[in-house]
């Protein structure tokens, strides 16, 4: 409820009514503030309030916003306005003590013109190469991002996770890129990865955002809760894209999604954030072996890999079929083109039997690494996580047909000899760390070639995990041995 105000002059003048029109309909809406008003009005509330005075006649873009914010029809104020303008004719003129508010009116007026002319955000990202397959998860993801046919269903934040190098954002972006013609008041995107700029807590985010949506510094509210809540209030009135790249935690992004019937919210992540409730989700798995192809050519040419295919079905075996590890390989060779491609991919894989290790250390172009993007994921296990990884890349199961290790909790716990329960667990943490991925078979993981080397290559993990007595919390209750 809003404070009392003066009370109008007693006259009876076009001003002094219209001003009384503007309280009774602020009334009728129940005594809104003027700081919640100026929150959807997008004007001070200095200006609000001087709107419905009765010092002047407020210009027709306060009185729109006046009434809009107390939901008011609009063109039924414009004409309201129009015949107070017209009925205070020349004798309507101000007042000494309204100068400086008109003058404050017209100052708040050019500022608002301002922020108008300011383009709707455009943050998304360049699409990072061509998608290849992924056609029956694009449109499980466009059904799960579609309102019902003539509803105004909210539709739930969906979250695209998978394994390091699965092709989260690519897929995500794709997504992001089609989603936005629909949306047309702006696209927000943020990076969450470790690696990016340091404003990773969902009130820096949303006040990242606010500032991207033309809201003034001086209008965000420095109160963490508020500036949350005035973001989810935008997001819900407005026609928004948002998309949350790399998240670590729920933590991060819990209090920045909101089931909208307009805005839209993508999420990518490792993890499969089950602590999130409510949303939606879609896991990418690797390519097939057919995908794997169509990348290759996309990145090498197609007269290329049709004149070697075994080349590349060699390639496409040493990546997993991961599509950032086929990614950055093709890369490589694409900027060899004088060289036969049997030759370029033995040399990164290694003449004779792949070298996993050697490969995956080559597995860089410029800035970006895979081995450097599972280091980031492996220094966030506990240590007990990091000897589960160990034991199953060590473990005696040969790889398959897909040059990928699959073995069950059941056989890790034998092969540990512990139960099955707390290497499920452990399991499970590797999974949401991006480390391994579920196997179309229940109850079966899978750990890919790159990621079976990169973990090999770690020191052993049983020299830095902690005796069970000082981490009681651990899912392992003894030394797990080597």
């Amino acid at each position: 409820m809003g404070r009392l105000e003066r009370p109008l002059a007693p006259d009876a003048g076009p001003v002094t009514a219209f001003a009384r029109e503007l309280r009774r309909l602020r009334a009728a809406a129940g005594s809104p503030g003027y700081r919640d008003m100026a929150t959807r009005a997008m004007f001070s509330a200095s200006v609000l309030s001087d709107a419905a005075a009765g010092y002047r006649l407020p210009t027709l873009q306060v009185a729109l916003a006046f009434a809009e914010a107390c939901g008011g029809d609009r063109a039924g104020w414009e004409r309201r306005w129009h015949e107070a303008a017209r009925a205070e004719g020349d004798d309507g003129a101000a007042r000494p003590a309204a100068k400086a508010v008109q003058q404050h009116q017209e100052n708040e007026l050019r500022a608002a013109g301002v922020r108008a002319v300011l383009p709707p955000p455009a943050q998304l990202p360049m699409e990072p190469h061509p998608l290849v397959g992924r056609g029956a998860l694009l449109q499980q993801a466009r059904a799960m991002t579609a309102p019902s046919y003539g509803e105004q269903r909210a539709v739930a934040p969906l979250v695209i996770s998978g394994q390091v190098g699965a092709g989260k954002t690519a897929f995500a972006l794709r997504l992001a890129h089609e989603l936005a013609v629909n949306l047309p008041d702006g696209q927000l995107y943020a990076n969450l990865d470790p690696a990016a700029d340091g404003r990773k807590d969902a009130a820096g985010i949303a006040g990242g955002f606010l500032e991207a949506l033309g809201i003034p510094a001086d209008r965000i509210p420095n109160d963490p809760g508020q500036r949350i809540g005035l973001y989810r209030s935008l997001l819900n009135r407005r026609r928004l894209l948002v998309v949350l790249d790399g998240v670590q935690h729920e933590r991060q992004v819990r209090e920045l999604l909101i089931a909208a019937p307009e805005s839209r919210i993508i999420i990518t992540s490792r993890s499969r954030l089950l602590g999130l409730d409510g949303i939606g989700r879609i896991r990418l798995p690797a390519l097939d072996r057919d995908e794997s192809m169509e990348l290759l050519a996309q990145l090498l040419g197609g007269d290329r890999v049709g004149t070697e295919p075994r080349a590349c079905l060699r390639l496409a075996d040493a990546c997993g079929d991961l599509p950032l590890a086929l990614n950055l390989a093709g890369r490589r060779i694409a900027a060899r083109p004088e060289w036969m491609l049997q030759d370029a991919v033995s040399e990164l894989l290694g003449d004779g039997r792949p070298e996993p290790g050697r490969f995956l250390g080559r597995l860089q172009v410029g800035d970006d690494s895979l081995s450097v993007r599972l280091d980031s994921a492996y220094r966030l296990l506990t240590p007990w996580a990091r000897l589960m990884l160990r034991q199953f890349a060590g473990s005696d199961n040969p790889p398959s047909v897909d040059n990928v290790v699959y073995e069950s909790a059941d056989a890790l716990a034998v092969l540990v000899e512990r139960s099955a329960q707390p290497v499920e667990d452990l399991l499970e943490r590797l999974l949401d760390a991006g480390l391994v991925d579920h196997s179309d078979l229940p109850g079966q993981y899978g750990l890919t070639p790159m990621a079976r080397a990169f973990a090999l290559a770690q020191p052993d993990p049983t020299e830095e995990a902690p005796a069970p007595a000082a981490r009681p919390e651990a899912p392992v209750h003894a030394r797990l041995p080597r």
